[in-house]
């Protein structure tokens, strides 16, 4: 406005805060992968519990001896075990879901940052092939400083 060469620049007066769209931009793509990673795993995760319920498990599919290995560790885990598994690994992509649509509002970093991290665990994740690179994409994206102050 004034041509005073002293005054000091109008964008050293204000700190320099991207607006919270285009975090809420770059968040989008990780975020959606997420979502789709642990519905996938859920789905897989609500068959093997209805399976389990129905005692169906990958023993009864192979033919081996009455002490094979494999029988016994397909036994072990088939049964309660087997449900008790399911329902913590859908509760588990519940969480990860939720975070993931915390993420894409720019609410609530740590828990997002937790979902993430959680998405990345293969024995937690219900979609370990997935939840890896999606969740490694999530973290590199959230560790940016100007996504960081986008989150309220």
């Amino acid at each position: 406005m004034s041509n005073n060469p002293f005054q000091s620049p109008t964008s050293f007066n204000e700190p320099n805060k991207p607006s919270s769209g285009s975090a809420q931009a770059m968040l989008k793509g990780p975020a959606i992968a997420l979502i789709v990673a642990m519905g996938i795993g859920m789905a897989w995760q609500l068959l093997g519990l209805v399976l389990n319920a129905l005692g169906v498990t990958l023993g009864a599919a192979g033919a081996g001896a009455a002490g094979d290995p494999n029988e016994a560790m397909a036994n072990m885990v088939g049964g309660t075990i087997g449900i008790v598994i399911g329902v913590i690994g859908i509760a588990i992509g519940g969480f990860v879901i939720y975070g993931s649509l915390q993420m894409m509002k720019c609410k609530s970093y740590g828990v997002s940052m937790a979902a993430t991290i959680i998405a990345m665990i293969p024995c937690f994740s219900p979609c370990c092939l997935l939840g890896l690179p999606f969740g490694i994409w999530a973290i590199v994206v959230l560790s940016k400083p100007e996504v960081k102050s986008a989150f309220s």
